[in-house]
């Protein structure tokens, strides 16, 4: 027997005692859906009046009734929904959330979905901003913000084409890096330029990136793989968002991050130079110096040097060179052909042997 009919009197006692426009039905008009209907609404507006009231215990037990007698129906899913809410008022947030998971998973075609991601969006930003886990509703538990990271990645998985997507991501970019979870923030704020390229955050978005990716290039004398990516999310920022606030100093950044890659290149033609007495090499990375960032400082050293080796293609002796003798100069392609191998391959330990048919067998 369906336990909601098994609960019905109480139900109905309920709905009598405290409905002035709803008349007590009998159990038969149960049977029927209208009567099933209205019994169903008469209690959901019980719950209603009991949490106005500031009776939310009473009222999670009311609406309890509903969840047990309409399992997998349209009235169950409003019921979760309902108590769900009233928990996030309790701030009881994970029994809120395993709710918001049921739903998700049983009432996927449920008319209030919309509700059901904004009330978990509500959730993420509330522990987002620190606030306590009310255990039963009345104790106070530790504060626990990472944890919010998980809620907006449900957000975004609950519906990733919704209106709260990019912002779910936006504002767990920003949660990690208060966190210092900075690689964390980088993998996000690629998703959301990515796979959002409309969205109202891109601005911030390729700022925060640009800047994430700046750090990691840790001067001239490191890799500058990273600097490079950074100057063309700056690009990228001024070039579709010139006006936009974000942007104000995108041309001071790319200038920057371009003259450290290019000294990158400097400091490699020195070297050469002046340490391994390779002039070639020198003129190789300076030209390399002066493509990266044709207008930089670096880039006009990278001019001076040239034209130094240019008047004279011996470098300075050193202390080290007078000691040790200088480092040896790579010799130079002169450019000539290859010798050409005549048919006789037997010089060269290969042997020239006539093919044979394809039907000839094997001989021992």
């Amino acid at each position: 027997m369906n336990l909601f009919v098994r609960i019905l009197p109480a139900t109905l006692a309920l709905v009598a005692c405290s409905s002035q426009d709803l008349g007590t039905p009998p159990a038969a008009e149960y049977a029927t859906k209208p009567g099933r209907v209205a019994i169903v609404e008469a209690v959901a507006r019980q719950a209603e009046r009991q949490a106005a009231a500031g009776e939310p215990g009473a009222a999670l037990k009311t609406l309890d009734l509903i969840i047990a007698g309409e399992v997998g129906t349209e009235a169950e899913a409003q019921a979760q929904l309902a108590k769900a809410k009233l928990l996030v008022d309790r701030q009881q947030y994970d029994p809120a959330v395993d709710i918001l998971d049921d739903l998700y998973l049983r009432h996927s075609a449920f008319s209030g979905f919309t509700s059901v991601v904004e009330l978990q969006f509500r959730i993420a930003n509330e522990l987002a901003e620190g606030r306590r886990r009310l255990l039963a509703g009345w104790f106070p538990w530790f504060r626990d913000r990472p944890h919010a990271l998980v809620l907006y990645e449900k957000t975004l998985a609950l519906a990733p084409n919704g209106p709260l997507a990019d912002e779910s991501l936006i504002r767990a970019a920003r949660l990690a890096l208060e966190l210092a979870i900075e690689g964390r923030a980088a993998g996000i704020l690629e998703r959301l330029i990515s796979d959002y390229p409309a969205s109202k955050h891109l601005p911030e978005a390729l700022e925060r990136l640009a800047d994430l990716r700046a750090k990691e290039s840790l001067g001239a004398d490191w890799d500058q793989a990273a600097a490079l990516e950074a100057a063309d999310h700056w690009r990228t920022l001024a070039d579709q968002f010139p006006r936009d606030p974000h942007a104000a100093k995108a041309g001071a950044e790319i200038a920057r991050l371009r003259d450290r890659a290019a000294r990158a290149r400097l400091n490699l033609a020195t070297f050469y130079w002046a340490r391994r007495n390779n002039p070639e090499a020198a003129k190789l990375m300076a030209n390399a110096c002066r493509t990266i960032a044709p207008e930089s400082p670096a880039a006009k050293e990278a001019e001076a040097l040239l034209a130094l080796i240019q008047k004279n293609p011996n470098p300075p002796i050193t202390l080290a060179d007078r000691v040790l003798g200088k480092h040896p100069r790579p010799r130079l392609d002169n450019g000539t052909a290859p010798t050409a191998v005549d048919g006789d391959l037997d010089t060269l330990g290969f042997k020239k042997e006539a093919a044979k048919s394809a039907t000839e067998t094997e001989r021992r």
